[in-house]
């Protein structure tokens, strides 16, 4: 790899190029590996890439949940900054507590039942019963909501920044309406959510190609695809980068390089062969995952934090900056025999909406939201970590499943959003039972990581106000 020297930092370490990559050779084939944000990327202050004066990129996320929260868990018992978490929200606690800024009392107007209209008000504000041109997400009971959701919008906005514009997980696979909490500009098609964690880090890491042919190294020439992973074939390129590094940075590539060390074990540990890169393109990949999808007793805990760790390293090394995390369907069916719950969530959400077993279902849901938190703030970026330059929003479907409501709905945003946002807020309605001014959460989220976006949502066919041109000044830098 050539290292290109561009200026020099106040402490005379050259500066890389922000798209440096770490590079060798592979059963004859090239591949190539991204690299963190490192010092050597930065400018004498830490703020903004040296190469190009451009300032450290935001990143955005948005994780949603099906059937609601329990409210009597969920609302702080006071305002401002500083508040003390909710139970709900406990796994939040330590470090993580600062990044933590809450909405609520704000309502979603109310028009028809169902889970799927639920979505698009909770994540787009758009639900028409009339407006729908062609094949409509969401249609059902002659429902739709052609306005893009929110991850979809920022998407949009940073089109072509990295190398994904968007990538999509999911967790749960049990129960109806799976891989559809995230959709385009009109509405004609949705954002795919993937469940294996092993094609994620297929997609995301073993098909990072160079645009030349190095000449293979000799350390590696005796090496072939069945015995090297692909970071094997780059170690010989990342010794010789740590070589003209500060100590700082050379512990950022080791950590980075043990990462995905890391990561490949638990696949390797689970029996699924580590993917061997564009040198095999005949290996024959597993024919379903191994966490018990779509059965009584999915590894939700498992999958979740493989799919935390890899969107970390994702967006550190800038590969994405846009996210959906879908943790369960709309209507989901997942049993939380976690926290030894035996009923389906979508019939404990009717049945029992405000029990014990459903306020250990959204605490235990907010452990892995935290986690994928925790992944973020472990990521050192300029001074700080990956986490101060994201923004997570998440939200459910409903506020009250079992009513099928959007009264009180839960918004929840964790990270700094690169300095635009409050951290550790908590802002509630003047009027909570009196407004429609839930949209405005959304906006808030867009305008956050500096969109200017002008307004958010769709009028509907009868008049109602389902649109938002303002944000939440309280939240909002």
């Amino acid at each position: 790899m050539k290292i290109k020297t561009t200026t020099k930092k106040t402490t005379g370490t050259p500066a890389l190029q922000r798209r440096t990559f770490l590079r060798g050779m592979l059963g004859g084939a090239a591949v190539a590996l991204a690299l963190p944000t490192l010092e050597a990327m930065l400018d004498g202050n830490g703020t903004a890439y040296a190469a190009s004066g451009s300032a450290i990129p935001r990143r955005f996320g948005v994780f949603y949940w099906g059937c609601g929260i329990v409210h009597s868990t969920w609302v702080p018992s006071a305002q401002g900054s500083g508040f003390a978490l909710p139970d709900a929200l406990s796994p939040f606690s330590g470090a993580l507590a600062g990044y933590v800024s809450m909405a609520t009392g704000t309502n979603h107007r109310n028009s028809s039942p169902g889970h799927i209209p639920a979505r698009g008000l909770a994540l787009s504000s758009s639900h028409d019963m009339t407006v729908c041109q062609g094949s409509c997400v969401g249609t059902y009971r002659g429902q739709s909501h052609p306005e893009p959701s929110v991850d979809a919008i920022v998407a949009e906005a940073w089109k072509g920044q990295a190398q994904f514009d968007h990538v999509g997980v999911g967790i749960c696979r049990k129960g109806p309406y799976k891989s559809n909490s995230s959709w385009n500009r009109g509405g004609s098609g949705y954002n795919r959510h993937e469940p294996s964690p092993q094609a994620l880090f297929d997609r995301l890491f073993s098909n990072q190609q160079g645009s030349s042919t190095p000449t293979p190294d000799p350390l590696l020439a005796t090496s072939t695809a069945f015995e090297k992973s692909m970071l094997d074939a780059v170690l010989v390129d990342a010794n010789r980068l740590r070589s003209r590094l500060g100590n700082a940075d050379k512990q950022r590539i080791d950590q980075h390089l043990e990462g995905l060390r890391a990561i490949e074990r638990q696949l390797q540990a689970r029996g699924v062969p580590t993917p061997a890169g564009p040198t095999c393109p005949t290996a024959t990949r597993p024919s379903k995952t191994n966490f018990g999808d779509g059965g009584s007793k999915e590894e939700k805990e498992a999958k979740s934090k493989l799919f935390s760790e890899l969107l970390a390293i994702a967006m550190a090394c800038d590969l994405t900056r846009v996210f959906s995390y879908e943790w369960s369907a709309t209507q989901s069916e997942a049993v939380y025999w976690e926290v030894s719950s035996s009923t389906e969530h979508h019939e404990l959400s009717h049945n029992a909406s405000t029990g014990t077993e459903m306020k250990n279902v959204v605490k235990f849901i907010m452990k892995n939201f935290a986690y994928l938190a925790q992944k973020l703030y472990e990521q050192p970026v300029a001074g700080g970590n990956l986490l101060d330059h994201t923004l997570i929003l998440g939200t459910s479907a409903h506020a009250n499943a079992g009513s099928h409501n959007y009264t009180d709905h839960p918004y929840v945003y964790v990270g700094g959003a690169g300095g635009g946002i409050k951290k550790g807020v908590h802002w509630r309605h003047a009027s909570p039972s009196g407004n429609q001014d839930a949209p405005k959460c959304l906006l808030t989220a867009v305008r956050a990581v500096g969109i200017p976006l002008a307004k958010i949502g769709q009028q509907n066919s009868d008049g109602g106000p389902r649109v938002a041109s303002d944000p939440i000044s309280a939240l909002i830098v």
